[in-house]
């Protein structure tokens, strides 16, 4: 195939069967030259020795006795690979005929860009992906359960972040950037992501050329346990953006000068831009 341009890391806990449907459509709808880095997060089904047994000579599995968090496994896969991109994709993703190429060509096209996702649908043809907007203090993924149709969310975009279900990063931004922050178990790790990578100057994009099928709830349906995770991490976020470990506000410049990502008219978002990136953006362009 090449030289591997991306490395895709896809973090799996007991999800056997969706495990083999994702990595067979990689191997099927993916013609740029890739390495899939598989972390198994301590499943007790027979993951790992399906993986195995595939034998593709571009997979390798990393196998963790215990459920160690999204955010450390995410992590492991990213320092066991090497390629310039990193796609960070969840196991109950399906992908489709030319899905790939799209998020490549949105991330070449601007070096300050740091992060790029594309559009998610549900198995009922309803979308679960178009970008999160709003502010550090209030965001929501736009569009969520909104039946998909064209020229609903179909345009390329800044957006505060992306789904981490499909998550696009450059590997030579992580020095400046850093990896994900590990005190997330689940939840909220790849928004603080994308909010670390404005705050340095550098662009989250929303790339609707590529569609992906997101089922949802592969890894879990104890859902008063992912509640638990959610507000955890949730908390976490807040503290670590918003309120000062003192108990005071910290953050409240950051806050004060962050781009406000709005759901904008007729299915578009639209942001302003906050002091700290204007003030950034001539340095991020020169990176």
């Amino acid at each position: 195939m090449g030289e591997t341009c991306v490395d895709i890391v896809v973090v799996s806990f007991n999800t056997c069967r969706l495990l083999l449907d994702c990595l067979k459509r990689i191997h099927r709808y993916t013609p740029i030259a890739h390495r899939i880095v598989v972390v198994d997060n301590g499943s007790q089904d027979a993951s790992v020795s399906a993986v195995r047994s595939l034998c593709w000579p571009h997979l390798d599995v990393l196998v963790n006795a215990h459920n160690c968090g999204y955010a450390a496994a995410c992590n492991q896969g990213i320092r066991a690979s090497s390629s310039p991109f990193i796609l960070l994709l969840n196991s109950d993703v399906r992908v489709t005929r030319h899905w790939l190429e799209p998020l490549i060509a949105c991330m070449e096209s601007d070096k300050r860009i740091a992060v790029v996702g594309p559009k998610l649908i549900d198995g009922h043809g309803r979308i679960n992906g178009a970008g999160i907007v709003g502010t550090l203090e209030s965001h929501e993924p736009r569009g969520w359960l909104e039946p998909n149709m064209p020229g609903k969310y179909d345009k390329p975009e800044d957006c505060l972040s992306v789904c981490g279900a499909a998550y696009l990063i450059r590997r030579a931004l992580l020095d400046d950037i850093g990896y994900f922050d590990e005190n997330y178990f689940f939840y909220f790790e790849e928004t603080d992501y994308s909010v670390r990578a404005w705050q340095k100057g550098y662009r989250v994009v929303y790339c609707p050329d590529s569609i992906l099928i997101h089922i949802g709830g592969g890894s879990s349906q104890n859902h008063s346990q992912l509640r638990a995770w959610f507000e955890e991490s949730q908390r976490y976020f807040r503290s670590k953006w918003l309120e000062g470990r003192d108990g005071t506000n910290g953050n409240h410049r950051l806050s004060a000068e962050f781009p406000n990502f709005s759901r904008g008219e007729e299915g578009h978002g639209t942001r302003s831009k906050g002091p700290r990136e204007q003030a950034h953006s001539h340095d991020a362009s020169e990176k």
